[in-house]
This record gives C-alpha cells, structure tokens and sequence, in this order.
C-alpha cells in the first residue's frame, strides 16, 4: 500500500494516490521495497496499480534510470515478515511484561530488515533462495548478532540445538561481495573470557568481510526472572516455551522435543539445555563495574592489533562497558567512521565532543528564572552533569539532572531510551523543576510516544510543566538559546 506521494513526481503527475495499491512493475510482484527500488532502476517502467475503488490502471512510464518514482509504502516488507525461530536467553521481548502493543512482542529475524535498517540478525533462517538474492541483489552490508563463533557456545546464546557454523556464512557472503557489520551480546561466565577472546579473534580472521566487531553487554529487567527460579541460562531459555510467552507471542514456535515445558522448568534431566551442560546452570545477570573493566582490557589488544594491521579499530566495546567500569571513552577516531553508532558504540563520544561545540552558542542569561530538569537514564546520569554545570553558568538559569530510575523494567535498565512515561512523570512531579528536557530516545522514531505509549503532552499534563525533546547537544543549546528569547 502507498502511505503517500511526494509533491511534484513523477506518482504525483499521473494521479497516484496514498492508500493505492503497487501491484507489480514489470509483470513482477513485489517482495519489499528493495524488490521496488530494482525495478524501477530502468528507464522504461510499466507498473500496475489499484485504486482504493478496486480499479487497476496500468501506467506507461519514461524516466531517468536514477529517478525516483516519489512514492512511500506503509511497510517495508510487502510480503510476510520473517521471524526469529531462535530462543535466546537473554531475548529482549520475553522480559516484556504484558499489556503493550502486540508489535513489541514481534521476534523478527528477517535479514532483509539488515539492509534496509541495520537491523542485526542471525542469519539462522535462511533458505538457499535467500543467499542467491542476497548475492544477486548484493544486498550489503549484512548486520549480524553472532554472540560466539564456536557453533557450541552460539547454541547456548541462541538457545537451539542446531546452529549453522556463522564463520562459514560469513566467508559465503565474502565470496558474494557482501560485507558484514556484527554485534555479540556478552553475558558474565557464559560467552566473555575465553570464549570472546576465540569469537573475536575468528571475527578478525575474516577481515575486510567483516568490517566491525561490537561487543555490548546483557541487558536484563526485573521481569526476567519474575516468580521463575532458579535464574540460570537454562531457565532464562526456557522461558520462550513457557506458556506465559507462547501466549503472548505472534506465533507458537517449535518446541525442543514433545516433553511439556512445565516439566523441562523442573526436570534438569530433560530438554535441549540439558544436553549443553554446565554451561547452561550459570545464572543470568549483568556485568559488574569490574568485569566490565576485564572485557574491554580483553578487547583492545585486538584493537590496537586491527589499527596497526588494517588502519582501523574494528573491535569496539560499547559505551555501557567503559561507563560500568568507570572509564573514559577513546577519542573519536578509535571509533572510526562509527559504523556501530546506533548499537551504543562512540555514542558517549560523539555527545562530548558535539556538546564542546555547540555550548559555544550558549547565552549569557535568560530573562525569566528557569529551573530546568535533564532528564535521563542513571547509566548518562554522570556525563549530563557535566552538561548542567555549563548550563548553570547561564544567569536566571537553574538546571537539575534527573536520572530516572526504572522502577517499570527494574533498576538493571539504566538507559535512557526505556524509559517510561510513569517513572519520569513520577519523577518530575518531586523535582521541584518548573520544565523539563526529555530525551529523544525514550520516544518512538516520530517523537510522538515512549514504550508505555504516552506522549509528551500527557507527561506535560500529567506534570503541570512544560517538556520539550532534545535528541543532541544542538537541540538541547536550540532550547536553552529559545529561553533567553521568552
């Protein structure tokens, strides 16, 4: 479906409307929008369309080979969405609790997602047809999770008895033409140690296939565990065949074998993880300030090694790893061209050294006193401090950070973009603050609501305070300068 036309092209001259339907382009129904963005390459395009009247019109188009036809899809995928047959332990949407949307409950593994939005996915549900389109199409780069190179240990972290060998797929999508973005999600005594030091080292091995390493720390909330005991790796996999989660979730998923997950939960002796060993008893939890410090002294010898050998850092610890153990971020150019920004790698940098620049434009004073909050998550709480000192030079201006913890998710979710619109209002209403810059990250891609799907202008009413978004330190200074315009 066409969710809308852009003014002035080509869709627009010919009478396309949003809420059309795109049947084919060339004879040839559409897969996604990367199937659309193919066909219409050339310079002479027939495409089919039904109105929403049910009238279908064929159109007979001429144009250049690098013009665009100016229309938008509602979705990317025209087809069914491709979703995640794995069962890992630390699977962000089984610590959801009930009641969201039934989107936040989605497991999605579609490698198509990869390309179009950097998505990371497994490449454990692919069919033969998908690696000839993926090399017909060259459709690179590929974000991958890989978690642990050794099939065994990448078993456990994706909680399945069968895992293709991802070292093979990736020297596969190498003889393609595709390169590989890929993330592991480290989680303490399990897949760190050892075994990250081999992951990473035959993720290097793979270079220039591989163009970035992240490793970025388990994220747990307090429903994780809720009523489950004991907190094991094997109880945490077990949680995706519990019926809690089947009920929830889209589509009930293959079990391990027959045997009930009821009794899997209290019978050791049976099931997959069983079969895994010891591996498997080790409990589920979150890094502490020490381990954290180990994993990035055991990843930047392979960094310094990447820069020497290939001129670039290629293996980043995230953000979260330097901030737990205390540390300063490297400078910029350790992250490169920040290939793994969105996946919270140079984050904490890029804030710093955009911040040094844009509080040059700050004023002087604001005319009317101004007691202001930051808002923000506990992990930044001690970085947006340094913000507020600077801010509080500012005459009439009063700024006090306020990281929020999360009573919803628990107080292991530290970062800024879970948080909820009950915690920060609950917050904001004891702050003693008269506005309040929310961060950017706690709301959906439009701005317009956070994961418990309230708006800023409920948490305005709900606070009796203005609120305002700032998603950089340019958009926080924007803000601060506008006061000193009131």
């Amino acid at each position: 479906m066409i969710s809308a036309v852009r003014a002035e092209s080509i869709a627009a001259e010919i009478g396309i409307q949003p809420g059309d339907i795109l049947v084919s382009v060339g004879g040839q129904c559409l897969r996604d929008v990367i199937d659309y963005r193919f066909a219409i390459a050339d310079e002479h395009i027939e495409i089919l369309v039904r109105s929403a009247s049910g009238e279908e019109t064929i159109y007979d188009i001429e144009k250049g080979s690098d013009e665009d036809l100016g229309i938008d899809f509602d979705e990317p995928l025209f087809d069914r969405l491709r979703t995640c047959n794995n069962k890992c332990p630390f699977c962000f949407l089984t610590q959801m609790p009930k009641g969201f949307r039934k989107t936040l409950y989605l497991k999605d593994d579609d490698y198509r997602l990869s390309f179009i939005y950097n998505n990371f996915v497994t490449f454990t549900n692919l069919t033969e047809d998908d690696w000839q389109r993926i090399g017909e199409q060259r459709l690179s780069p590929m974000n991958i999770s890989v978690h642990a190179t050794d099939p065994a240990w990448r078993a456990i972290m994706l909680g399945k008895r069968d895992v293709p060998d991802v070292r093979e797929q990736i020297r596969r999508l190498g003889s393609l033409g595709v390169t590989v973005h890929t993330q592991i999600v480290a989680c303490p005594q399990v897949n760190d140690g050892e075994v990250l030091r081999q992951s990473i080292a035959d993720l290097v091995a793979l270079y220039p296939t591989v163009q970035s390493i992240a490793v970025v720390p388990v994220g747990l909330t307090k429903y994780r565990f809720a009523g489950k005991t004991p907190t094991s790796i094997r109880t945490a996999i077990l949680v995706h065949e519990s019926p809690d989660w089947i009920e929830t979730n889209w589509e009930r998923q293959p079990l391990w074998d027959k045997t009930p997950a009821s009794r899997l939960l209290h019978n050791p002796a049976l099931g997959f993880c069983s079969r895994l060993g010891a591996a498997t008893d080790v409990p589920m939890r979150c890094y502490t300030g020490e381990e954290a410090a180990a994993v990035i002294d055991l990843i930047l010898p392979f960094s310094q090694t990447s820069r020497r050998d290939f001129g670039m850092t290629l293996v980043y610890p995230s953000d979260e790893f330097y901030i737990l153990a205390g540390r300063e971020t490297p400078a910029a150019d350790f992250y490169d061209d920040m290939p793994q920004y969105s996946n919270g790698v140079g984050m904490v940098r890029d804030f710093l050294d955009s911040w040094a620049k844009a509080k040059r434009r700050l004023p002087a004073r604001i005319p009317q006193p101004t007691h202001l909050a930051l808002v923000c998550g506990t992990l930044v709480g001690p970085m947006m401090q340094q913000v507020a000192a600077r801010l509080n030079k500012i005459t009439g201006l009063m700024v006090h950070v306020l990281p929020v913890e999360n009573q919803f998710f628990g107080e292991t979710v530290t970062v800024s973009g879970l948080l909820t619109a009950q915690d920060v209002i609950s917050a904001l209403r004891t702050s003693g603050c008269t506005r309040a810059i929310l961060p950017l990250v706690m709301f959906n891609y439009q701005g317009t609501l956070t994961i418990d799907e309230q708006s800023p202008q409920h948490i305005a009413e709900a606070t009796g305070m203005p609120v305002a978004l700032a998603g950089d330190p340019v958009e926080l200074t924007r803000y601060v300068c506008s006061l000193a315009q009131t």
